[in-house]
């Protein structure tokens, strides 16, 4: 290194294609399969807004003290898994998404349940009228979605990731190729793409054991070291991003995420599903 290099410290310069080369098959070890939910004109069982498919004889409209939720959207187990079969999702029946979008909940503190709903239905067959008291705010667009399967990457700082080693070079280069091509911002299962932190797994764990979590005691308690372990158990089931064609936006260009427990989704019991909204 030369006089100049020295004092001003310049970085030497880094051959990009070489470091791609050496990236790419550390990166195939922790791609993971996910299902986009794409915007579609074709008529679809899947979809976000509208209003929902469900057994009418059964069929109660979820609310939180009195009031109505909002229909987020339905997926088509069946569809889900034409595309993608996950080992803890089953491929009949479908899932209705429900949420407070007017008080918009962040899922940190243990009593906001009830203020999201995930509710699976083994046979619907009538499409559902809105209550009468829902608010025309709470009445998302509809618009169809099909299921595309692709191949996503964690977020830099997840643990696989870390795992790694990579040099700051190739944490770069990582950042940079995993925002240009493998991001999937509506999705079932995957890595998700936080826009905040990325440890929800973690959150749904505590918060749904009734551990609050609007600061840091709540994570550094007795009671959350004694849970933290059950983290694993929860795995991604719905990335909802901030959509202008369905008229939400979750806090500022946020996204809502709805985790549930592995050995709960095979027993297609979602009663549980935690929801946590982030956003810049």
């Amino acid at each position: 290194m030369n006089f100049f290099d020295k004092l001003f410290q310049r970085k030497p310069v880094v051959d990009l294609d070489e470091l791609n080369r050496n990236l790419a098959p550390k990166l195939e070890k922790i791609r993971r399969p996910a299902v986009s939910l794409c915007k579609t004109v074709e008529k679809r069982n899947s979809k976000f807004g509208g209003q929902p498919t469900a057994n009418s004889s059964v069929f109660e409209w979820p609310r939180d003290n009195g009031k109505p939720l909002a229909f987020l959207g339905q997926l088509d187990l069946a569809e889900i898994a034409k595309v993608y079969q996950y080992d803890w999702l089953g491929d009949r029946g479908s899932l209705l998404f429900f949420y407070d979008i007017v008080e918009m909940p962040w899922g940190f503190d243990p009593k906001d349940k009830g203020k999201w709903r995930v509710i699976f239905q083994a046979e619907p067959n009538n499409t559902i009228s809105y209550p009468e008291d829902l608010t025309t705010e709470s009445r998302l667009n509809e618009i169809y979605v099909s299921p595309k399967l692709v191949q996503i990457l964690p977020n830099f700082d997840d643990p696989a990731v870390e795992a790694l080693c990579l040099s700051d070079d190739e944490v770069d280069a990582y950042i940079d190729w995993d925002d240009g091509v493998s991001s999937s911002h509506h999705q079932v299962g995957g890595y998700p793409k936080p826009v905040q932190g990325n440890h929800m797994e973690l959150e749904s764990q505590l918060a749904s054991n009734g551990i609050y979590l609007g600061g840091v005691e709540g994570y550094e308690s007795d009671a959350a070291k004694k849970l933290e372990s059950g983290a694993r158990d929860w795995k991604l089931l719905f990335q909802f991003d901030s959509d202008d064609d369905l008229g939400v936006m979750w806090g500022d260009c946020g996204r809502i995420y709805f985790w549930v427990q592995e050995q709960k989704a095979k027993q297609n019991d979602f009663e549980s599903c935690w929801l946590v909204l982030q956003c810049g």
